[in-house]
């Protein structure tokens, strides 16, 4: 005698179940995506609140810009998932490796990529961290004292000795 399945006795997805599953399967899940960044987590939102001097603005500057527009005439102004993450990396360990020192005040910017830029100018110098959109390339610090330039490997180590000549600045 043949066995009998039920429809009920088998389970079958919704459509809706469906297309999530071949979407996770289509989309490719790496690290160089350029996709929207994920939520902000609980504990890099305590960070940006938490009034940690000159710090935490520069962190919520770079939260603004993932949850502002993702795109406009000139190229993509969020922050992709990479840079977003390299960027917080580098500026919270550049915090800790300077204490008790401070960060000093910058600005964050992205560039039509995707990738992150944060500038600290002053009158005779300035530091600039480069984080690319994708693993691809490196991040690197820019930085220029009077009249001598140069780039190099961003680090928390080498970001943190860069700010510490312009930390008191205006």
């Amino acid at each position: 005698m043949p066995a009998v399945i039920y429809e009920r006795s088998v389970y079958q997805p919704h459509e809706a179940e469906l297309q999530l599953e071949l979407a996770c399967v289509v989309k490719p899940h790496d690290e160089d995506s350029c996709s929207t960044p994920e939520p902000i987590s609980p504990e890099r939102m305590q960070m940006a609140n938490a009034g940690i001097l000159y710090l935490s603005p520069i962190l919520q500057q770079l939260y603004g810009l993932q949850k502002g527009p993702e795109t406009d005439d000139y190229g993509r102004l969020q922050p992709t998932k990479h840079a977003f993450g390299k960027a917080i990396d580098l500026l919270v360990n550049a915090a800790i490796d300077a204490y008790p020192r401070q960060i000093p005040s910058g600005c964050v910017s992205t560039d039509s990529e995707g990738g992150v830029r944060i500038e600290w100018v002053r009158e005779t110098s300035s530091v600039h961290l480069v984080v690319p959109a994708t693993n691809s390339s490196e991040s690197y610090v820019y930085h220029e004292v009077d009249n001598n330039y140069a780039t190099e490997d961003a680090t928390s180590e080498s970001l943190s000795n860069w700010l510490k000549l312009i930390a008191d600045g205006p």
